[in-house]
């Protein structure tokens, strides 16, 4: 009890990943996977759980004000990486957290009745309610110890919400445990292939296989680096030390620090990201007749339709249906299967099992995931404007910090649609994953730095180092993954950023490692 009445850093933690992307991440894992990538959250949390941990070593490590971790990264590793670190984070926080204000948004007008609302109205509700609770949080003593309660409540509504979905679904006999419980055990080689479910389909699909096989695979990886990237991001990686420091801790909580990211950070994470995997699984993948978004539907159609007919997109509306009600019965039962479905439309398949509670539960469970995380950007934002300008925490210049990602929410209808959208996601997608493990490599490097931890440094640190760079390099593959496949891209503005992406991984990789060494 003295443990859970003490934690909170891990919760923050907790309220950024169970958020839009893992809300995203979960669906299109459930819709293309089903069960078989259940074990890719965990894993992926599991190595973020093991670097945040020595991120919270270093930072408790260090009494002095000068040794927080940014400064040390600055000043024992290489100053381009610190500074790379703080920038992704700012980038990072103003684009994704607009994304929350739009998921919100998207939540209370299509599940919780509020379709007549103006999206401006909502968004500046949330966005005076975020404002006035990172007010409260930039304080001391009882004002901050709410918004700490308020995470933490917020939290534990994300994974009920999700966990009354499988508990109802499992009671109707909808989930597959035999499939669930193989889909625990982590299987690499689904990675680079199809999934067999769609074998059945594939066979049938003639001339058109090896597309269908393509499609499928390169989708796969997509949505495998987004959902994996969702578990800890960069930004994350910045605020854990400042939230430390905030609650006071120092070298006597180091053992607590750990025990709060399992327990508030690793398995609420777990639960709520499964929960959504099993709860999409059961009712979209591999299955033709699934309920799916039109929209969504053509747009898969359409890029095989592509392959068969030259210059398909330029066809007038008329033409285009002609051949899509024309198109084999198995390409559209892959297109459906296949299309990308949104919260809404798991919310309708959930009807013959809730009833009319379908819409409300999963409206509340969105909304706390988009309040929650909107929240910790904000507090990332602050922390990481204050430290730029070297006042880290001082209250008004977190505030100011924390107030630029509200504004760009708060014109979430404008910047989160179409090609506005677009040409903010793929830049800052790339710049996250790209230094993301270079962030791990800072702290991976730190720990093994007698000039910054002094007489702190782990004698002896042969398990933390294997575990350390086992994470790093998973970071490292999944990072250079997403970058080729940008970089193989046909859209030229994705192909430049993938290239743009590689470079600076491995610039900022050679500069940190000979960084290190000579200041060694």
């Amino acid at each position: 009890m003295l443990y859970a009445r003490l934690s909170g850093p891990g919760w923050v933690q907790a309220a950024v990943t169970l958020g839009g992307g893992t809300l995203v991440g979960g669906l299109y894992l459930g819709v293309i996977g089903g069960y078989q990538f259940l074990w890719l959250q965990p894993l992926a949390m599991l190595c973020g759980v093991i670097m945040l941990s020595a991120i919270s070593y270093v930072t408790l490590s260090k009494d002095n004000h000068e040794d927080r971790p940014f400064k040390l990264a600055q000043k024992h590793v290489s100053p381009f990486l610190a500074w790379g670190w703080l920038i992704a984070t700012v980038v990072a926080n103003v684009v994704f957290c607009s994304a929350q204000f739009a998921l919100g948004a998207d939540a209370i007008q299509g599940n919780l009745n509020g379709e007549n609302l103006n999206p401006y109205l909502i968004t500046s509700f949330l966005f005076a309610v975020s404002l006035f609770l990172i007010w409260l949080f930039s304080g001391e003593g009882k004002a901050s110890k709410i918004i700490d309660g308020v995470i933490k409540g917020l939290v534990a509504v994300i994974v009920l919400s999700f966990m009354g979905v499988v508990i109802t679904l499992s009671a109707n006999g909808a989930i597959d445990w035999s499939a669930l419980l193989s889909g625990l055990m982590p299987d690499f080689s689904a990675l680079f292939h199809p999934v067999d479910s769609y074998d059945i389909y594939l066979n049938n699909t003639g001339e058109f296989q090896s597309f269908w096989e393509t499609y499928i695979s390169n989708s796969q990886r997509n949505i495998i680096i987004g959902a994996f990237g969702t578990a800890v991001g960069i930004n994350m990686t910045f605020l854990l030390p400042y939230s430390l420091k905030k609650k006071n801790w120092n070298k006597s909580h180091r053992e607590l620090s750990r025990y709060d990211l399992v327990l508030g950070l690793f398995i609420p994470f777990v639960l709520g990201a499964s929960f959504l995997i099993i709860s999409t699984a059961s009712q979209f993948h591999a299955k033709k007749d699934g309920i799916v978004n039109k929209v969504a539907y053509h747009e898969v159609l359409d890029k095989r339709l592509s392959v068969e007919f030259s210059g398909f997109k330029s066809f007038e509306d008329s033409k285009k249906a002609e051949l899509r009600a024309a198109a084999p019965q198995v390409d559209k039962d892959l297109s459906i299967m296949l299309a990308k479905r949104n919260a809404n439309d798991l919310a309708k398949a959930m009807i013959p099992f809730l009833g009319n509670w379908s819409q409300f539960i999963f409206g509340i469970g969105i909304l706390a995931m988009a309040l929650s995380t909107m929240i910790v950007h904000m507090m990332m934002n602050g922390f990481a404007i204050s430290e730029a300008l070297g006042q880290p925490g001082q209250r008004r210049l977190f505030f100011i910090g924390a107030s630029i990602p509200a504004l760009t929410g708060l014109l979430s209808p404008i910047i989160w649609a179409g090609s506005v959208k677009t040409a903010l996601v793929v830049p800052a997608s790339v710049i996250a994953t790209t230094l993301l493990p270079i962030a791990y490599l800072i702290f991976l490097l730190l720990m093994n730095s007698k000039k910054a931890l002094g007489e702190e440094l782990p004698q002896n640190r042969e398990l933390i180092n294997v575990l350390m760079i086992t994470a790093t390099a998973i970071a490292f593959f999944a990072s250079f993954w997403a970058l080729t496949g940008k970089y193989q891209s046909a859209n030229t503005y994705e192909h430049y950023f993938g290239l743009f992406g590689i470079i600076v991984l491995t610039a900022l990789t050679i500069i940190g490692i000979a960084g290190f060494l000579s200041k060694k």
